[in-house]
């Protein structure tokens, strides 16, 4: 089961549904009924062009329980996503997270059980380009996943071996946690600083001014993630640089995408996760805590006209 069909979830339950696995996508709206009429259209540089018969619906029901969840919706929608998927989620159900951020996992696990949740990162550049449409550019489109405490069980193991079969590029990590924090580094500078600013990662890193705000975006997660025992990298924050200097031209991140749409945002599980556990730890976030609180309006209007608490 797929919770959350758009880009990623949508791109890989489709590349393992052409595999031969039987997917229910949760979605809603023109997606949902696009999908329904027409399928799920994938134009994907990774995996070619295809068409799956999507047997999409708008919640998950009670009938059978899904082997493995993907989730993968927004942050913002994760309370009512968690409890609506329970009808599908049994004893023996895994649930892989590939949302953005931090936080997701404990949430599932406290819905779920730890022993039943995967924490992943996933680096793709995919977007939804219109309802029933998935576009997948091309570069890593991987899978990084794993068990918190880096246990390889065999629920991880059935997991990585479905995808790799499927012709997913998937890493089952022993340090799936330094994976996470490697991620967030990255992508609060690139969906941090592109929303902020309103520019292309191009122009940030091609304006001195917001290159450097850019390098200490980085700078700070990785201080806060160091005083929290995560073992990065010693050269964490400039191989990162290194990737938004040579992608700054195509990159686009989702949460500027939700930005230019009027959608909530994921700000507070990156850029607003850095602030708030560098005050836990006493590590100042300066460009961090400035992103978050001039995206805030933004947020809090858009969750506001969704009918969302902000």
């Amino acid at each position: 089961m797929v919770v959350g069909s758009g880009a990623v979830g949508g791109y890989f339950g489709a590349v393992l549904a052409r595999a031969g696995h039987e997917i229910t996508f949760i979605a809603r709206g023109d997606h949902l009924e696009a999908m329904r009429v027409r399928g799920l259209q994938i134009e994907s540089v990774t995996s070619g062009r295809f068409t799956i018969e999507a047997n999409a619906v708008p919640s998950p029901g009670g009938s059978q329980k899904a082997d493995l969840v993907l989730f993968c919706v927004k942050s913002y929608d994760n309370e009512k996503a968690i409890a609506t998927m329970g009808l599908s989620v049994g004893p023996h159900t895994t649930i892989l997270t590939l949302q953005n951020g931090l936080g997701s996992g404990d949430e599932l696990a406290d819905a779920f059980g730890k022993e039943n949740i995967l924490l992943g990162a996933t680096y793709i550049d995919a977007v939804k380009r219109g309802a029933g449409i998935i576009s997948e550019h091309g570069g890593d489109c991987n899978i990084i996943f794993g068990v918190e405490n880096g246990v390889r069980t065999q629920k991880a193991v059935d997991v990585h071996n479905a995808l790799i079969d499927a012709g997913i590029d998937a890493i089952l990590s022993k340090t799936v946690t330094v994976d996470l924090w490697s991620k967030l580094i990255y992508i609060c500078a690139l969906s941090g600083m592109t929303c902020v600013t309103k520019g292309t990662m191009a122009e940030v890193l091609d304006t001195p001014e917001t290159r450097d705000m850019c390098w200490q975006v980085m700078r700070e997660a990785e201080a806060v993630g160091r005083a929290r025992g995560i073992a990065l990298e010693e050269d964490v924050v400039s191989v990162k640089m290194e990737i938004l200097q040579a992608e700054k031209q195509e990159i686009l991140s989702s949460m500027r995408t939700d930005l230019d749409r009027g959608n909530p945002l994921e700000v507070h599980v990156l850029n607003g996760a850095v602030s708030r556990m560098g005050r836990e730890v006493g590590i100042p976030t300066p460009v961090n805590s400035f992103i978050v609180n001039s995206l805030a309006i933004h947020h809090n209007r858009a969750m506001v006209d969704r009918g969302l608490d902000s």
